[in-house]
């Protein structure tokens, strides 16, 4: 549950638990990987993100979701996850 080796800036954690699973999570994490340009338990060149699946964040009721750092963000979407990294990196 600790990460072993240095992670990003961000550490991008989708739920992989049935509920998220049956919403699309393995979809979202395919798109997170396709979008970053990286695989599972990599980080980006840039070290800004780290992408991870997770048991269960406790938002079943809200699925697909994901955790970056210390956020939660619920009933994901392409759309809201393009929207939530393209604030993260005009944070940066």
């Amino acid at each position: 549950m600790f990460p072993k080796e240095p992670v990003g800036k961000y550490l991008i954690q989708v739920c992989h638990n049935i509920s998220c699973a049956l919403l699309g999570a393995d979809s979202l994490i395919g798109y997170l990987e396709e979008k970053l340009g990286i695989k599972k338990g990599e980080t980006t060149e840039d070290d800004m993100f780290t992408l991870i699946s997770v048991e269960c964040l406790g938002g079943c009721t809200a699925a697909p979701m994901m955790q970056i750092n210390d956020k939660f963000y619920e009933n994901l979407t392409r759309e809201k996850v393009d929207k939530i990294l393209e604030d993260l990196r005009n944070k940066a």
